[in-house]
């Protein structure tokens, strides 16, 4: 009987030690601007050598050449906050108001819907900004320069 208690919590153990093991983190999200300040290229980083940056905007890798390449911008734009926080709201105001109005209500679905769609997707809107004050992002100058090149590559291995 002590040799399946022993066996039992062995097994307990080792699964919860092998839930402690660390996973590799998602390769950062980054808007790469040419020396213009326009954007040409955003997406997850595929890989960085000593000359370009892999770059996967949808499906197809975009290969960037370090002299093309003016600033470089970690994370998502302000913007996406916001769209999210309004998408978020949107939809639950639309729920809520199709389960609250009716027949014989002072509103019925469809104006619930709607009035409730935009009341909570503005709220939703103003909370999306909000988090974006939280949002820690980087803005790397490269300038075609390959020193800022070293420094972004040495910061981004971190």
């Amino acid at each position: 009987m002590k040799f399946l208690f022993y066996i039992t919590l062995a097994l307990i153990s080792s699964s919860i030690l092998y839930a402690q093991e660390t996973k590799n983190k998602a390769a950062p999200f980054v808007r790469v601007y040419d020396r213009n300040g326009e954007k040409i290229s955003k997406g997850r980083i595929v890989s960085v050598t000593d000359t370009s940056l892999i770059t996967v905007p949808r499906e197809k890798p975009v290969n960037i050449g370090v002299s093309k390449i003016g600033f470089i911008k970690t994370k998502r734009s302000v913007g996406n906050n916001v769209l999210w926080g309004a998408a978020i709201g949107a939809g639950t105001g639309a729920i809520l108001g199709l389960a609250s109005g009716g027949e014989g209500e002072y509103w019925g679905k469809g104006e619930g819907a709607a009035g409730f769609g935009l009341i909570f997707g503005v709220m939703g809107a103003g909370i999306g900004g909000i988090t974006a004050i939280f949002k820690k992002s980087n803005t790397y100058p490269i300038d075609g320069e390959s020193i800022k090149w070293r420094a972004f590559k040495d910061d981004l291995i971190k």
